[in-house]
């Protein structure tokens, strides 16, 4: 009876156990890499300036400018496929001026205004092409022997790729070009502008500190490069029918805080 009574049980308890579900798993969701928020930040660099017009370069160093600096706001839309950046960055801009009438002491400032694509390949891997606005001003601090004044206007593209390796580490690599055929406020001796040109890259590592902020380490390489027809600011006193190049090169490390809203 025993045996009979054992027997029943199993059986009526099998269905029971058939019907269970399988134990669920809860998905982890992965902090996106892509570095939105507001990003304040020191930009320490070697900066070098060469100006030539087919004779050899004027003037040209390699000086340290501690006195630069980049603010910068990236966020995303549409469940993180598009993006939006705003940036601004510049300081000073100072150059050895012995021998020459021109010299760089003084500042710049280069504004972007981008928008973009974000393409998720995995949870911890994204990239995202962009393309926008740029603009850069420079300027000196003196009527003579200042920074050759000029501003130009243009249109760049970029491609990123940010790889989360770690859960609270993010590792950057970004490369951007742009054209700047457009100048405006430029001193009448430089001439025209026959073309403009940026070429940037960037490797940076993002810490996460806090749920709401990271500090962000990179190295920026950054190439201005300008041709003019029709100038004589080497020669002021000699016809306006030079070419001109001016060629700025900068190493930064980016030392910044970003807020994460």
């Amino acid at each position: 009876m025993r045996s009979l009574a054992l027997a029943a049980c199993l059986a009526l308890a099998a269905p029971a156990v058939a019907q269970q579900e399988p134990p669920r798993e809860i998905p982890i969701n992965v902090p996106s890499p892509v570095p939105v928020g507001f990003l304040l930040a020191w930009k320490p660099a070697l900066v070098s300036v060469r100006v030539d017009s087919g004779a050899g370069a004027q003037f040209g160093s390699d000086k340290f400018e501690p006195v630069r600096f980049l603010g910068r706001y990236t966020t995303t839309a549409f469940d993180q496929k598009l993006l939006a950046r705003a940036e601004l960055e510049g300081g000073r801009l100072q150059t050895d001026t012995q021998g020459t009438t021109l010299g760089s002491n003084g500042a710049d400032l280069t504004a972007r205004l981008l928008g973009g694509i974000v393409q998720r390949i995995s949870p911890g891997l994204t990239v995202t092409a962009a393309a926008g606005l740029i603009t850069r001003y420079q300027w000196g601090t003196e009527a003579q022997g200042g920074a050759p004044r000029i501003g130009i206007f243009g249109a760049t593209s970029n491609v990123e790729v940010e790889y989360r390796i770690a859960p609270l580490l993010t590792i950057e690599a970004y490369l951007e070009g742009a054209l700047a055929p457009l100048p405006y406020a430029a001193q009448h001796n430089l001439g025209a502008l026959s073309d403009a040109s940026e070429l940037k890259a960037r490797l940076q590592l993002s810490v996460d500190i806090a749920p709401s902020a990271a500090v962000d380490f990179g190295y920026d390489f950054t190439r201005w490069h300008a041709t003019f027809a029709e100038s004589s600011v080497l020669d002021p006193a000699g016809s306006a029918d030079k070419a001109l190049l001016v060629e700025s090169r900068d190493h930064a490390l980016t030392i910044g805080l970003r807020w994460k809203p």
